[in-house]
């Protein structure tokens, strides 16, 4: 049971980083500074340290909150379409991310390679979930492979040795037994998705198209095609 102290301790936390969020969507991740924070809290420094050992911890929790609201829109967009239907299950992981990217584009900010000024990112926590989020696609692509829809696509250059040397580990650690040129087309796929969503949000198509959106589903459902999953788009 959940003692009355844990649960004001708790509720402290949560107002913490609550205050850091306000911080960075009014002024950006490099104003998030203990000082402005206590000060808005009306907190010492001191008591700040009681549940924070420093400002690295705190946004290390924001980088793992933000990771944890990424995954619930993914793990909710797959689970719309049963395990039989793998190529709307896919669609909608990715149409889901760039939904939760655009709608919150500081949390998008803190782990898509945006660096925070002062910040280094430890081992451990941040590294697993990263880790957490390529399975979860992956996973999708495997159970596809599983039930033999998909295929090899047309290649305009043959994979090297070399290139297919860089993802040796990855395979191995990911348990990816499909050919190396469907991974390659996935981990294509990821670079297209993930660069567009980090170029919209940066305003780069906005003189390009009025509704990306179009755009982005033909482009990610055309990627798909091409090695044999067609979604419903």
């Amino acid at each position: 049971m959940i003692t009355r102290r844990e649960r004001v301790r708790q509720a402290t936390i949560d107002e913490i980083k609550s205050t850091a969020w306000e911080i960075i969507n009014e002024q950006g991740t490099a104003e998030v500074t203990i000082h402005g924070i206590t000060r808005r809290m009306g907190m010492t420094a001191p008591a700040f340290y009681s549940y924070f050992k420093n400002r690295n911890e705190l946004i290390e929790n924001l980088v793992i909150d933000a990771y944890e609201s990424y995954q619930r829109a993914l793990e909710s967009a797959r689970d719309q379409h049963s395990e039989k239907d793998p190529a709307n299950r896919i669609m909608s992981v990715y149409l889901a991310y760039r939904e939760w990217a655009i709608t919150h584009p500081k949390l998008f900010g803190l782990f898509a390679g945006r660096e925070v000024p002062g910040f280094k990112p430890p081992e451990g926590r941040i590294a697993e979930k990263a880790e957490t989020m390529i399975r979860i696609f992956m996973s999708l692509f495997r159970e596809a492979w599983d039930l033999g829809l998909l295929k090899k696509p047309d290649q305009a250059l043959p994979l090297s040795e070399e290139y297919r040397l860089q993802f040796s580990s990855v395979r191995k650690k990911l348990e990816l037994t499909m050919p190396m040129e469907i991974v390659d087309s996935v981990i294509h796929i990821a670079f297209l998705v993930h660069g567009t969503i980090s170029m919209e949000i940066s305003g780069r198509f906005k003189h390009i198209t009025e509704d990306f959106s179009v755009v982005y589903r033909y482009q990610v459902a055309n990627e798909l095609a091409r090695i044999g999953l067609k979604p419903d788009f």
